[in-house]
């Protein structure tokens, strides 16, 4: 029987059969496993810290909560379903995700080449913690800047992407980083595509399918998706995933059974909640860009990783390839509103619905200052260069009924309208 990907995931790594009859996974709150012998322990622990000559243990077995855990395998095997890659791994958070990889496939002899705009956190990692590591790292302008690689600027060990990007949704063609990477490894020198696939999540985009090695994800969000949680998660090829596991164990950055089993519920759910988000965000978009009355002159740029908007805009290439690489344009979108940060405080401020507050993905509509709150720590200089102004505000679209959020948007553009009357007839 073919069996559609929705319905694999809802019941992927358990059997109820193994529990009791339990309809739902259990917990395992527990810290350690008992062996049933000092051989198979052994056998177990010798095995997990590499120790050369060990035993084969039996299948199946768990050892210690940092090497594995019942709960923590469910949810793994969950993600590792929806995205059908080779094996999955949750951390405690997005960005021990993103570090854990990072220190695992990067190195002295293996830079990291990254396209911007990045996470504020992520760029804090590549600009301040993996240079003093011996990393080194190279900012590429766009994915056109391969084709300008000499010799003299060697090999990455590691192309990384976000795309859509965080948080003016730039896009970026996994397939072409993917071919690039293909066609200039060797045996002695592997370059991994890894792509933080947060803002589309695997309901919408498919990193692996493209040629891409890696799934990276804020697992807070879309997968996690109840703001009750956080957690992160690579996902992807085999040999890549070994030493992200590796390097899990050692840094002890693994998902606690709670946040596991959380997981495990939310993905039960996670394509009718992305499906809802993704109506909604489509309703508001073509509201704001369409509809007779709204204060639409007010709005310097909106910022969408749909097809259909980037076609409108004139970014005919960045339509392409979301028509290559994406189901849609997904729940996020961002605002810039002229007025600079006076005028995108006053726009927030003056929000009802959506709640003011950084994340996104959640069941609840949400909005942040990208400029002062995520993109903190970024500088000046970067944060302009893609498009990170004062007046940009982020919004991601929860389950709330659409017509309360544009009642919502419309309102808190009136208010922030007030800030800049001079430029914009206030409708």
């Amino acid at each position: 029987m073919n069996t559609h990907l929705e319905t694999k995931a809802l019941f992927a790594g358990y059997n109820p059969a193994d529990n009791h009859g339990a309809v739902k996974p259990p917990m395992h709150p527990t810290s350690t496993f008992v062996f049933p012998s000092a051989a198979v322990g052994a056998a177990h622990m010798e095995t997990a810290y590499g120790v050369e000559g060990a035993e084969t243990p039996p299948e199946g077995g768990f050892i210690y909560s940092r090497l594995g855990n019942p709960t923590l395998s469910v949810a793994e095997n969950r993600l590792a379903a929806w995205d059908e890659s080779d094996a999955a791994a949750f951390f405690a958070s997005g960005m021990a995700a993103i570090s854990t990889m990072l220190f695992a496939l990067t190195g002295p002899d293996k830079p990291l080449w990254y396209v911007g705009p990045l996470y504020g956190g992520t760029q804090h990692i590549v600009d301040d913690i993996l240079p003093s590591m011996g990393v080194s790292f190279k900012s590429m302008e766009s994915l056109d800047d391969l084709s300008s690689i000499t010799e003299a600027d060697g090999l990455p060990g590691m192309i990384y992407l976000e795309t859509p990007a965080n948080p003016t949704l730039q896009i970026h063609s996994i397939k072409a980083a993917a071919d690039w990477a293909k066609n200039n490894s060797s045996e002695d020198h592997r370059i991994i595509v890894a792509v933080d696939n947060t803002f589309l999540g695997p309901i919408i985009q498919r990193p692996l399918e493209l040629g891409a090695d890696l799934n990276v994800y804020s697992a807070t969000k879309y997968i996690g998706g109840h703001s009750d949680l956080i957690a992160g998660a690579v996902s992807g090829e085999a040999t890549a995933m070994a030493k992200v596991f590796e390097y899990r164990t050692f840094f002890g950055g693994m998902a606690d059974p709670y946040t596991s089993w959380m997981l495990s519920r939310s993905m039960e759910t996670l394509q009718v909640r992305v499906a809802r988000q993704i109506s909604s965000a489509r309703l508001i978009l073509d509201h704001i860009q369409e509809a007779p009355g709204t204060p639409v002159s007010g709005i310097n740029k909106i910022y969408s990783a749909w097809a259909e908007d980037l076609e409108g805009s004139g970014d005919i290439r960045s339509a392409e390839i979301a028509k290559e690489q994406q189901a849609n344009g997904g729940a996020m979108f961002a605002l810039e509103l002229p007025g600079g940060r006076q005028a995108a405080f006053a726009f927030l401020d003056a929000l009802k619905h959506i709640q003011l507050a950084v994340s996104l993905g959640s069941t609840e509509s949400l909005a942040e200052h990208p400029a002062s709150m995520t993109h903190a720590g970024v500088s000046v200089e970067e944060k302009l260069k893609h498009g990170i102004t004062e007046g940009l505000v982020r919004i991601s679209i929860g389950l709330e009924h659409p017509e309360d959020l544009i009642a919502d948007i419309n309102q808190a553009l009136q208010a922030a309208c007030k800030v800049y009357e001079e430029t914009l007839e206030c409708v």
